[in-house]
Parts: C-alpha cells; structure tokens; sequence
C-alpha cells in the first residue's frame, strides 16, 4: 500500500524515501524501536531529533549526540545549504562513497527511526576523520551529528565515534566559509541518562544560521 508523501520526504527527495521504507523494515532489529528511543515525545516542529541511534542486542539506543542545529532563511532548503557546504572542486577532501556504520534519529512524523539524508567523511592520513550525518528536519531547518572517527580495532568497521566537541567545532568552521554563521553560546538537552552525558563530554552543541 502507498504510504502518505510526508513533509520530510518531500523535502528529502525520492532517495531517502525509499531508504527510508517503513518502519519496522528500517528498525528491523526491534519488533517496537520507539521503545528506546528517548525523544519519541519530541515537541514536533518545534524540535530537532536529539540522538543517533544504532541497534545493540535488539535494541536501538542513543549513541551519539545530534550536536549541530542549522536553520537556512534562503531560497535553498537547509539541508541543500549544507550540501552544497561538502560539494564542488573547493571540497575535494570530502567524501560521501566510503562504507557507512548504521546510524538512524527518530523521526516523530515518520514514527520510525530514519536514515540520514546525507553522510561526509574527510579522510586523511592517521588518526581523527571527520564524520558527519544530516538529516532534514524541514525546509528550513537541519539536523547535524559530528564526531571524529578514531581507530579502535575492537568495534565495528574498526573505529568508533568520538570527540564530539572537536568535531563541531570544525564543522562549523568549515560550513563558516561557506556562508554559515554561528549561534553560541548554544545547549541542546539530549535527553539521556547522566551517565550517557557525562561518557560523551564535550558536545560542541552549535546553532548555525544561513
């Protein structure tokens, strides 16, 4: 059966909605995902999604903070604005073709836990690549979650998410020369449980505006 064109899905693009499916095929490892999702009471438009998720012994938990909220008052989307951030012969040192982990927000419109619309990684020798995911929130507004991957053979696909703060900052002074400015001081309330919080540090939560 056809499913109803969402607001997300139409500002995302036919790609995502495919990717995007239903939600028990996107959330496969969990017959109820909202179960772990801790902002599945999110106040809707009003709001962006807080964690990226992964799945972990049938369940699917908040891993890593969602740090970077942009808002776009142009005639480009946000989430094209910030696209076109990673995009062009300027922007050679970024990549979107590399293997990605799962990585999934709770969308509360969608009612189910979604892919991002994009993903950039900057390679470079050694240790500390960026990593970025970003998810459409609405025409105007984006959802972005940056860390540095840091080699680590005991997780998957060999590395994991770090340095949260770190990596925003460096967003942020990359998407700057793109004609983004920053909104700090900025704190955006995740959600999770203290001990979460305090394992992840320093977040870097930013606000852009373009």
């Amino acid at each position: 059966m056809a499913r109803t064109l969402t607001r997300r899905r139409a500002i995302a693009g036919l790609g995502s909605a495919v990717a995007v499916g239903s939600g028990a095929s996107v959330a496969g490892a969990s017959e109820r995902p909202e179960d772990a999702v801790v902002d599945v009471d999110r106040n809707g438009d009003a709001d962006y999604p807080r964690c990226l998720y992964k799945p972990d012994d049938g369940e699917w938990n908040p891993v890593m903070p969602i740090n970077v909220h942009a808002r776009a008052s142009g005639d480009a989307s946000a989430v094209d604005a910030i696209e076109d951030g990673f995009s062009g012969l300027s922007n050679l040192e970024w990549t979107r073709v590399l293997p990605d982990a799962t990585a999934r927000a709770w969308d509360g419109e969608e009612e189910a836990l979604v892919p991002p619309d994009h993903s950039f990684r900057r390679p470079r020798l050694g240790d500390e690549w960026n990593h970025v995911h970003v998810w459409a929130a609405d025409e105007d507004r984006a959802a972005i979650h940056a860390h540095l991957d840091v080699i680590d053979f005991t997780a998957s696909h060999f590395h994991r998410g770090d340095h949260y703060g770190d990596a925003a900052g460096e967003l942020t002074a990359h998407l700057r020369g793109d004609g983004w400015d920053e909104r700090t001081p900025y704190s955006i309330d995740y959600g999770v449980s203290d001990g979460r919080r305090e394992a992840w540090g320093e977040t870097g939560d930013v606000k852009l505006e373009y």
